[in-house]
């Protein structure tokens, strides 16, 4: 049977996944590849900025389309005289450059395989089963013929806290951070905004309002925590975790915690033995002198707790892949501040500039999250715990972006980005198993898709494990990748 692959979503991990199924010999039964975006391939939401101040959060280290070896970002750089080392924070523009010129040369060489290949600038909404394939039903009312679909949807769609749902509409009101030019554009060089949000979109946000303006910015969370800052993010050269006896935990053992405790303590470590755990955080309960004495850490080099980021992400995903979903949800919603501040920190530079904002008196960190919210004439009134009231003239929403979503009729249509339905289960194999769990459909979760099955989603080295793993699966004959089991249910 010939394969005709859909990739739904144009993001790093759609150009991940396309460029791994373009390499190595010819897979004799691979008729066609589309991808489905509305935007340029490689440009997805992380990556497809074009403002140069917005660097990465990740080292070019682990941003890269290929999960092991050499990083393919390092590569392409070096290649074009950018001199750039494995632990460098790079521009996001590069990355999105990356990406799409990775995607480029492979679609060159899915043609010179007689590999039919192209682009439908569309957005996908619905898998329909249709014989022994699919049919990929469109926006704009088209359809695409495939046998097999992979899912590479990503995170942009923000959440709106409730806080701000009743004013949806108000040209006042911005609910995403990004493109960072509209953010610009939108909001006035003397306003006084409302940025919701601690995290790193905030973080994006605030860099974007503070930089070259009068504006005032108070940032506000529920946690009124930010990120840890750190200056590198990258694999180490011999393990650090005891992987053997991480993945021996049973979360659900009441010790489970203190055991992770005890092996990630014993792994920083072994990152450097000579600076003790206490010495390397902050535990001030401000969160703007936290930010400060965490920034001086960072600048001395006393933060040997970021060698065992990597490995860290790489082992919860594993560890977690199995549970149910529910279990696993449980599980990072438990952890989720810890997980956030170190795993999700911050590049020094950025830390120095929003230290630097802090100090102008241009933003502030609220002491605590607003009660009430409430439009009036030159903007918006919010009512705070401690009973103040202030006003301020815009409100941006900068909380983090949802989940893709998928849901299942009882007809077997897989629906993309749903508001209501039961979402189908996801196998090991990251295929979306058949109604009744009787089977696996070839119907394919990568990236923020596959957050089902994996814990640490927003980090393109798991996209990229992913893409690896099921290019590798579809380039097999197709008589090696089991077919749908049928179950059709009125």
């Amino acid at each position: 049977m010939s394969k005709r692959v859909v990739i739904i979503g144009g993001g790093a991990t759609a150009a991940a996944v396309y460029s791994r199924l373009a390499q190595g010999p010819p897979a004799g039964d691979l008729e066609s590849v589309s991808v489905v975006s509305p935007k340029a391939v490689g440009l997805g939401q992380a990556f497809g900025t074009t403002d140069p101040r917005l660097i990465c959060n990740t080292s070019a280290d682990v941003t890269s389309l290929s999960a092991t070896g050499e990083s393919g970002l390092l590569r392409y750089l070096a290649a074009r005289g950018w001199p750039v080392s494995r632990a460098d924070f790079v521009p996001r523009y590069l990355v999105g450059q990356y990406c799409r010129e990775s995607y480029a040369a492979a679609r060159t060489r899915f043609e010179a395989q007689g590999v039919r290949t192209g682009q439908v600038r569309d957005w996908a909404q619905a898998v329909v089963p249709d014989g022994d394939g699919y049919q990929v039903e469109l926006a704009g009312g088209d359809a695409l013929s495939a046998t097999d679909v992979l899912l590479c949807l990503g995170l942009d769609r923000p959440v709106l806290p409730e806080l701000v749902s009743p004013h949806l509409g108000d040209g006042r009101l911005l609910t995403d951070a990004y493109p960072t030019s509209r953010l610009r554009a939108s909001v006035p060089d003397d306003a006084k905004v409302l940025l919701l949000g601690t995290k790193l979109s905030a973080i994006d946000a605030a860099l974007t309002l503070c930089t070259g303006s009068r504006r005032q910015v108070v940032m506000t969370s529920p946690s009124g925590e930010l990120p840890a800052v750190r200056t590198g993010l990258v694999r180490p050269a011999v393990p650090l975790v005891d992987r053997a006896r991480w993945l021996a935990v049973d979360p659900r053992d009441p010790g489970a915690g203190g055991e992770l405790t005890r092996l990630l303590v014993a792994a920083i470590r072994r990152a450097d033995p000579g600076i003790p755990l206490v010495a390397q955080v902050s535990g001030a309960a401000d969160g703007q002198q936290r930010l400060a004495e965490e920034l001086v850490l960072a600048e001395a080099g006393l933060v040997p707790w970021q060698g065992i980021v990597a490995e860290v992400i790489e082992l919860i995903n594993e560890w977690a892949a199995g549970w149910p979903a529910e279990e696993r949800q449980s599980w990072l919603g438990r952890h989720r501040s810890l997980m956030s501040r170190y795993i999700s920190a911050i590049p020094v530079r950025n830390a120095r500039r929003l230290h630097g904002h802090f100090r102008g008196g241009r933003l502030a960190l609220a002491a605590g999250y607003p009660q009430g919210l409430t439009p009036v004439a030159d903007g918006w009134q919010v009512s705070w715990p401690d009973g103040r009231r202030e006003d301020f003239t815009h409100v941006v929403c900068a909380v983090g972006y949802a989940k893709p979503r998928l849901a299942r009729s009882a007809s077997g249509t897989v629906w993309i980005n749903p508001v209501l339905g039961a979402e189908p289960a996801v196998g090991a194999d990251l295929r979306l198993r058949t109604p009744g769990g009787s089977g696996s459909e070839r119907i394919w979760v990568l990236g923020a898709s596959a957050h089902q099955r994996t814990a640490i989603v927003n980090y393109l080295n798991t996209a990229a494990r992913h893409a690896a793993f099921v290019a590798d699966q579809l380039r097999r004959p197709a008589a090696r990748i089991p077919v749908p089991v049928t179950t059709a249910t009125m």
